[in-house]
């Protein structure tokens, strides 16, 4: 049994800050009307060990979705309860709030990098929720534990921001948008030039003054390509974003020996800088710049060029 995991994470959480032991935990997020949850309940009532082996140290491939409730209304009771503890009011969502986007958040996020599951999706998340102008700060801290809770319960980021976007569009009347900025690079015609037999490629995000990251993220090969966005729903992909990349705000594929870029309606647009020096090529103007109706073909891209997503996402073209 591993020391731990996302589920473990969840629960000894729970039971540290909100007060909760793990058997009122596991009695709220598991469903105990199925056969799988209520044997699993049956068992952890009457043997505490079970309970920590089979329930709270959950490995990622156990955690199926059946065993458990709507993961939103637990998430309201969980709220409730944890509030309560906290001496309920506004001040005690605000110590929610702040918890959960703050070092819960953080526990969870290194827990899902263990594992090799994509806390950077996580992160995207939380941002998403704290610049979001549709949401009380009630409503945050609820949407705060949520992506907590279903992240944990089901080990999995990609399901965890999903129920938290299910909650919002049906709930709130809330949205889970891409925050709207000036782009970073600025917008005039361009050409398409030529290219030899392309190489593998791969992106390297840079920053102010030319500081780079240094993890190169490889670019696949595959005809369906990689969408590079905050909370993409396919793979491969690359999250490793700035808060106002779209959903999915890029695709970049290969064909008949060319590597091609292509915005996916992203809110913000995507600039390309030639790395040749032949000035900037508009992939996908802002939103509020499109013009109706038209269609933003593919653009060409290559080693040395520079891929600006927005304001503060920007990506060197490397040979891999």
């Amino acid at each position: 049994m591993a020391a731990e995991t996302p589920c473990s994470v969840l629960y000894n959480d729970i039971r540290s800050f909100g007060g909760l032991k793990h058997l009122e935990i596991a009695r709220m997020l598991i469903n105990g009307n199925s056969y799988a949850g209520s044997t699993l309940l049956d068992k952890c009532s009457t043997n505490r060990s079970y309970l920590t082996r089979y329930i709270v140290h959950r490995e990622p491939d156990q955690c199926a979705p059946g065993i458990y409730n709507d993961l939103t209304v637990s998430t309201l009771n969980l709220a409730a309860a944890i509030g309560n503890k906290l001496g309920g009011g506004d001040r005690a969502y605000q110590e929610i709030s702040e918890h959960y986007s703050g070092p819960a958040a953080q526990g969870m996020m290194s827990i899902l990098a263990d594992y090799d599951l994509d806390d950077r999706l996580y992160a995207n998340a939380l941002g998403r929720i704290s610049s979001s102008d549709d949401h009380s700060p009630r409503e945050k801290s609820t949407l705060f534990l949520m992506l907590f809770v279903a992240t944990g319960a089901l080990a999995d980021p990609v399901q965890g921001v999903a129920t938290v976007e299910r909650f919002c569009d049906s709930k709130t009347g809330g949205h889970f948008g891409t925050t709207e900025t000036t782009v970073g690079r600025g917008f005039v015609s361009g050409h398409e030039l030529p290219r030899a037999v392309a190489p593998n490629l791969g992106l390297l995000r840079t920053h102010a003054g030319n500081s780079v990251d240094m993890q190169i993220h490889p670019l696949t090969r595959d005809p369906h390509g990689t969408v590079i966005g905050s909370l993409p729903k396919t793979s491969p992909c690359i999250t490793d974003v700035g808060a106002d990349a779209s959903r999915e705000h890029l695709r970049i594929w290969l064909e008949d020996g060319h590597w091609y870029a292509q915005g996916l309606e992203s809110t913000n647009g995507t600039v390309l800088e030639s790395g040749a020096g032949d000035g900037d090529i508009v992939i996908e103007p802002p939103r509020d710049q499109r013009e109706p109706g038209k269609v933003y073909p593919p653009v060409e891209i290559e080693n040395s060029d520079r891929l600006h997503l927005g304001l503060y996402t920007t990506f060197l073209v490397i040979v891999d």
